[in-house]
């Protein structure tokens, strides 16, 4: 519908009840009209039929052809035609007659007219004459005649002009159809101009605003019951848009609530079908593609989840459950669902369910690790406490006075005494270092001198084995970085110490420090040895607590298993990484890289002043 157009039923509305006026008006007049004036003609002629009666008594029935005379006379100066009939219907006379002509003529007795007036005394009717072929108003009315018989005179008027009457009825009543018609069409333009376009407009904003359309408002028309519509139509616009965009803010916020949640949550209706899943869910378990519709066990092959949902419906309460994925990797995933219900309609029925899932897989790692830990540390403790104790009970019961082996004892229960010292050095050290807060605060460490100063204390080992250990540094000054002191110490000392213990008699570890400017002028820490190395499947879990590539020789050596994962957590501590090259019967090479740290502003400004 073009914009303003009328509606084309409701504007022709009135025109229609309209012309039913006129078609009817033109109908009555062309069916009464006639009939009034044939009426009209009929009851002029039974008050001609009354005069003249008694002026042709005397003559009948004495002689007929003076009767004949009589009414060729009476007829000869107007249009009537005046019969005479008999009391058993044979005409006496006729004025379009002539005397022989009427001896010949119909008996009339079954005229409606002649019939009537018999029985009544008078009557009249319209027909078309059988005997000239005109139709004619009838008017017939019974007298006495001389001889006090019954007879009947009947006048008959000729009606020509009813057919001109009818044509000029017919005319008067084309115009005034017309007329009629031309009003109604100024009318229907006035009510159009007035109700009809503006209702149209009114219709089309309506439309316009079911269709969505909240920002439209309409035109308000001139006419008050319009006027009142349309205001009502701006208001109840203004009041549902806001309402959607109170709706639509809410959902959004939820929506950017749901997409932002560390878990996956998924939305189900009432039969289960999925209607909703946040981007984390997707990631989680690999989601591709639209979701809504669709059964948990098409989005997800998860047993444990389609039994969660179930059981929330079925049950209207709360459901948890542990699953675990094995691909692409191994992880677990701890499900909890909630019921949804209409927050308008407490009490209504389960709406949905809410799945929340959580990757639990670093906690569950991190259980086993602790398990693991604390199972690793048990074995640990035991062996050198088990030593202990048996040297001890064995001096105890003798072995004193035996100075030999009593001295034998002491400096075994010494070593397991260093390696208890060791280990427990190792734990304190894995707990600062895994630490939310860190004890010491970031200082100047001249790597150089730390490296020089873990050479010397590793110098005895390496004679008595028979290892060569040497340090190579830039040719230019090294800058001092900034970091924990203690842990970097610990890191060469585990490094060079590793380096030495599994090295063969007669080897050579080497010690490189050195700047990458690829790196951004990362500092790199290289150890190398030519040791006995590493096989390439242990590679992997060597960083790992407790972890020993050769468990016997190990121990044998006095390790605690923790020296690489001190390593390890030294260098991520300090933002860095560790590398690991190794070959059996060749050696190995373990390369940290860690990037240099900014000074603090106020600390470059308090050396600059001094």
């Amino acid at each position: 519908m073009a914009r303003g157009r009328p509606l084309p039923k409701l504007e022709l509305a009135p025109f229609w009840p309209a012309l039913a006026a006129i078609l009817v008006a033109a109908i009555l007049l062309w069916a009464l009209v006639p009939r009034a004036i044939q009426n009209g003609a009929a009851e002029q002629l039974g008050e001609s039929v009354a005069l003249l009666a008694p002026a042709l008594a005397d003559g009948v029935p004495d002689d007929p052809a003076a009767l004949q005379e009589r009414v060729l006379h009476l007829a000869e100066h107007g249009s009537l035609r005046i019969t005479v009939i008999g009391p058993d219907g044979v005409v006496l006379a006729d004025s379009e007659r002539t005397r022989r002509e009427v001896t010949r003529m119909d008996n009339h007795a079954t005229r409606p007219e002649v019939a009537q007036a018999l029985a009544t005394g008078s009557g009249w009717s319209v027909r078309r004459s059988a005997t000239t072929g005109v139709t004619y108003a009838y008017a017939a009315r019974t007298f006495t005649g001389s001889d006090g018989g019954r007879y009947v005179l009947r006048l008959a008027e000729p009606l020509d002009e009813l057919a001109a009457v009818e044509s000029r009825l017919a005319g008067a009543m084309a115009v005034a159809a017309l007329a009629a018609l031309a009003v109604a069409g100024l009318v229907l333009a006035w009510l159009s101009l007035r109700f009809f376009r503006p209702l149209a407009r009114l219709a089309e904003g309506a439309g316009e605003l079911a269709a969505g359309d909240y920002s439209r408002r309409l035109l308000v028309p001139e006419e008050p019951h319009l006027a009142a519509l349309g205001a009502t139509l701006n208001r109840l616009a203004s009041r549902v848009e806001e309402q959607i965009e109170r709706v639509r803010a809410e959902r959004d916020h939820l929506e950017s609530i749901v997409r932002s949640m560390s878990d996956g949550v998924l939305v189900t209706d009432r039969q289960g079908r999925a209607l909703l899943v946040n981007p984390e869910l997707r990631r989680l378990f690999g989601i591709e593609g639209e979701v809504v519709g669709r059964a948990p066990l098409e989005l997800i092959r998860l047993p444990e989840l389609a039994e969660v949902i179930d059981g929330t419906l079925q049950r209207g309460e709360s459901q948890t459950a542990v699953a675990e994925l094995r691909l692409p990797e191994r992880r677990t995933v701890a499900l909890t669902s909630a019921v949804l219900a209409a927050p308008s309609q407490p009490g209504a029925g389960i709406e949905g369910v809410v799945v929340v899932a959580r990757d639990t897989t670093q906690a569950t790692r991190l259980d086993e690790m602790r398990r693991d830990f604390v199972a690793n540390v048990s074995h640990e403790l035991k062996t050198p406490l088990s030593a202990i104790r048996a040297y001890g009970e064995t001096l105890r019961d003798g072995a004193l006075d035996d100075r030999a082996t009593a001295q034998r004892f002491v400096e075994r229960i010494l070593e397991q005494s260093h390696r208890l010292q060791d280990l427990l050095g190792d734990l304190l050290t894995l707990s600062r270092l895994e630490s939310l807060e860190p004890r010491h605060e970031p200082s100047e460490v001249d790597l150089v001198a730390v490296a020089r100063r873990a050479i010397e204390l590793l110098a005895e080992r390496a004679r008595s084995r028979g290892v060569e250990v040497a340090l190579e540094t830039p040719d230019g000054p090294l800058a001092p970085i900034l970091g924990d002191r203690e842990g970097i110490e610990r890191l060469f000392q585990n490094l060079l110490d590793n380096a030495v213990k599994y090295n063969r008699e007669g080897g050579r570890v080497t010690a490189r420090i050195s700047c990458d400017p690829e790196h951004g002028g990362s500092v790199v820490i290289e150890v190398s040895d030519t040791g006995i190395g590493i096989p390439k499947a242990a590679l992997p879990r060597i960083f790992e607590r407790f972890y020993r590539v050769d468990k016997g020789r190990a121990r044998g050596e006095g390790g605690t298993g923790l020296g690489l994962a001190i390593v390890k957590h030294v260098a991520q501590s300090a933002g860095g990484k560790v590398e690991v090259a190794s070959e059996l019967g060749t050696g190995t090479t373990v390369q940290v890289v860690i990037p240099l740290r900014e000074r603090p502003a106020a600390d470059v400004k308090g050396r600059t002043a001094g």
